[in-house]
Parts: C-alpha cells; structure tokens; sequence
C-alpha cells in the first residue's frame, strides 16, 4: 500500500511544477546560477534570513540539471515524498501498519505539505529533517544504539535546514521525558553536539 502512497504523492506534487517562479524562489535561483558554491552557501544565506543547507543542496542540483522551474523545484519534491514516507515508517514504529498507512495517505494529499513540496525553498527540507530526526530517536528509545548516532546527524540536519524546524527540539524532549527518561543525558548531548557542528 505503502508504494501508491507515495507513486500518488509523488503525481499530486509533480502537477503545476512548471509554474513560473514566485519572487523568494526566483531570487534564490538568480544567486544559485550566478554565484559560486561558496558564496551561495556560506555568505547568501546571511542575507536571506534562513541556515545554509538548502542552499548547499541547490547549487549543485541546478549544475547537474539545470534552472527551468521543475528542475530547481524537484528537490523540494523529492523531500516532500521522502517525508511522506519517513511518516508511514514512524508510524509503523510507534503504531502499526494500519495507522501508519492512514498518516502517510493523510500527509500525501495534505494541501498544505503539497504546497511546500513545490517550493523552490528550504520548508521541504526542514519537514524532511524533522520526520528524519523523529524517526531515529523512536528507535533510540526502542532500544537500537546504533539510532543515536543517526539521531545526531539528523540533528545536524535539522539546525542546518530552517530555524522553524528548531521547535521540535522541546517537543523530542517531552517524549524522552514521559518514554526514556533514562536516556536524557545522551539526548541533550545529541543536541549540543549538533550545535556545535552547525557552529561553523
């Protein structure tokens, strides 16, 4: 079931992706094309208000597949889908194939996560990390050790993609509060350990 969820939001996401780029997205892929990956990566986003990651995935996607609208756009795509399925897999996690099937269709067809699916900018990315983040840490609390360290990465990612993804900090840590408490040390050394690799 879980393959025509994701074939049906992957075709919800792909229609109208050839509509002509809104101001934020063509400014975005104005400096992309005119700029070099590390001005792009390191000096635009300051200007623009929001972390670096986005950018650091732009700018390589457009030399690999050009500039036209679906091209810029079919990243944030990807992560749209990608996010769709991080759902169905933390939802067979902590429920079962049934629930998690039903939020995965949910967000598959949902407007809104459609709508930043199509974006040329970071919001695709910052759902897709949340998701990633929220998976891994259900499996450090289920017991895999391994899922820390992967936890920690997508740490990283999440400071890295938009600071709104920042608030799902507090909300990690009220579930290892009321879950696994036991591991509370690690969690908040996952955490600042994250900072400081987004630091540089």
């Amino acid at each position: 079931m879980i393959w025509w969820i994701l074939i049906l939001a992957f075709l919800l996401r792909l229609v109208t992706l050839d509509q002509s780029l809104w101001l934020d997205e063509a400014i975005n892929v104005l400096a992309a094309k005119n700029l070099s990956w590390f001005d792009f990566v390191a000096r635009y986003p300051i200007g623009d208000f929001h972390p670096p990651g986005y950018f650091a995935l732009l700018w390589p996607f457009t030399r690999i597949f050009g500039f036209s609208e679906i091209a810029v756009r079919m990243p944030s795509l990807l992560l749209g889908v990608g996010t769709v399925y991080l759902t169905y897999l933390l939802g067979k996690k902590l429920f079962d194939k049934k629930i998690a099937g039903l939020a995965a269709l949910f967000l598959a067809v949902g407007p809104l996560h459609v709508f930043y699916s199509q974006e040329a900018r970071m919001y695709s990315l910052a759902a897709f990390s949340v998701a990633l983040s929220s998976y891994f840490l259900v499996k450090w609390v289920k017991g895999e050790p391994w899922a820390r360290w992967a936890y920690l990465i997508s740490a990283v990612l999440v400071f890295y993609s938009d600071y709104v993804a920042y608030l799902i900090f507090p909300a990690h840590l009220l579930y290892i509060l009321f879950i696994e408490r036991k591991i509370m040390k690690e969690f908040i050394l996952s955490w600042v350990s994250a900072f400081i690799f987004f630091l540089p």
